[in-house]
């Protein structure tokens, strides 16, 4: 008969070795091999939506390190947090620069009932030509105009933040109740196998539920987002570089805001294993194609943000993130054959969390340029009063284009200990080069 001590051993040392093995997986992705002879004491009171294997913190499940709602995640055994504010105690640096945090592990023999329940695959978002249509019939079904004065107009509408009467034609809105955005679901299921007979066809679900943002529930009914709101929700659509809609955003009024609760929130399935999960994805403002290798562009965070850039300045070219620490990988690849403006919010001054995710995303810019032997620049753009560079323009507040090291210069604190311990971290030293200013911000 096995010795059970010899056994208690054989787990344990499979859990250490397999607690390890975190890197190069990809942003917020830790690796963590889970065995089905274990399972987790404490399970949270809310469904979780697992995107390899992690999770991201809400505030039901807050970050296990910093106690915060947003920017940080957690694999699915609960065992190894990413947090991107805190770095003291680490075990080391995820590759999406977030910080690594091993906790005690929980873990008892399941019984062979409990090993055998598998969770079920997660359902597989669809093409980007099915997205893409979806979303723009949407928006034509449920335009923002449609809402008029709580969208459009008013001190917090679209037009008061800079976009033109032909631009607020871009962007839709989801009626306020649950039963209206089920009819609309329903309409546009409808709408999608009119349209993607053959990729109808081969789902056991309803076709739509391959887009994110669309469900069903336990009787199998379709459902768009979830809950019931005060006020209808702003539809943000994020375009890839052919100005296809692959994932859309959604802006909350503020009159719906619960405590804790951020005002932009991906519009994707709120259940795992009902729907599609939207990822992160970039947005661009222009078509790659369009737009020659050498050229200067700007990045910045927020598609709303970007659109409104490129109103007030219409010969910017702008890319954006969904927040300072999401996508580096896809924003450097998507950058990399042209000159560019970093034009992050301004609150990397005073929070060292940010600075921290801006400074990562500068050297890693730039070390890719090396390795790729590329003339492309890298610039930080700044201003005075303002959080966003939307708003600064949207003011006419000055704007100033600075190198590295100027920008680093204009750092104290707390905020520049973080941008100097990451760039030790990652070995990357800014090279002096030659002041420059570039036109496409003053144009």
């Amino acid at each position: 008969m096995r010795n059970p001590s010899s056994k208690s051993r054989s787990l344990k040392q499979s859990l250490e070795s397999s607690h390890l093995r975190t890197q190069h997986r990809g942003p917020m992705s830790v690796h963590i091999s889970y065995s089905n002879q274990c399972r987790i004491i404490k399970f949270p009171q809310r469904q979780r939506i697992a995107i390899n294997g992690f999770c991201r913190v809400t505030k039901y499940r807050p970050c296990r390190v910093c106690r915060k709602p947003d920017w940080c995640g957690y694999t699915t055994d609960e065992q190894t947090s990413i947090c991107m504010r805190v770095s003291n105690g680490s075990k080391g640096t995820a590759r999406n620069g977030g910080n690594i945090f091993h906790h005690n592990r929980l873990f008892l023999v399941a019984s062979l009932r409990t090993a055998r329940k598998q969770a079920p695959p997660p359902i597989e978002i669809a093409p980007i030509e099915v997205r893409d249509a979806v979303y723009q019939e949407l928006i034509r079904m449920s335009p923002a105009v449609k809402y008029y004065s709580q969208l459009i107009d008013g001190p917090c509408g679209l037009l008061s933040r800079g976009l033109g009467e032909t631009e607020i034609e871009n962007y839709g809105a989801l009626p306020r109740t649950q039963k209206e955005r089920a009819g609309l679901a329903h309409t546009l299921n409808k709408f999608l196998k009119g349209r993607f007979p053959e990729y109808a066809v081969r789902s056991t679900h309803a076709a739509i539920i391959g887009v994110p943002g669309f469900w069903q529930d336990e009787l199998g009914n379709l459902q768009l987002w979830n809950r019931d709101y005060n006020m209808p929700l702003l539809v943000i659509p994020y375009r890839d570089d052919q100005g296809r809609i692959q994932a859309c955003q959604l802006h909350l009024h503020r009159n719906d805001l619960r405590t804790g609760e951020k005002k932009y929130r991906w519009l994707a399935c709120p259940f795992p294993f009902r729907g599609a999960s939207s990822g992160s994805p970039i947005h661009f403002t222009f078509k790659r194609a369009d737009l020659p290798p050498g050229k200067t562009i700007i990045i910045t965070e927020g598609a709303l943000k970007s659109d409104v850039l490129v109103s007030l300045r219409p010969k910017a070219r702008v890319i954006a993130t969904s927040g300072v620490s999401s996508s580096h990988a896809e924003i450097i690849e998507a950058a990399r054959a042209y000159n560019a403006l970093i034009a992050f919010d301004a609150d990397y001054k005073t929070n060292p969390a940010v600075a921290r995710q801006l400074a990562r995303l500068i050297a890693a810019r730039e070390q890719d340029i090396a390795a790729h032997q590329l003339p492309t620049s890298t610039r930080i753009v700044t201003w005075q009063r303002y959080k966003g560079i939307d708003d600064a323009v949207l003011a006419n507040m000055p704007l100033e284009t600075m190198t590295i090291l100027q920008w680093i210069s204009t750092l104290d604190g707390r905020p520049l200990q973080e941008v100097l311990r990451v760039w030790e971290q990652m070995g990357f030293t800014p090279n002096p080069v030659p002041s420059k200013t570039d036109r496409t911000l003053a144009e």
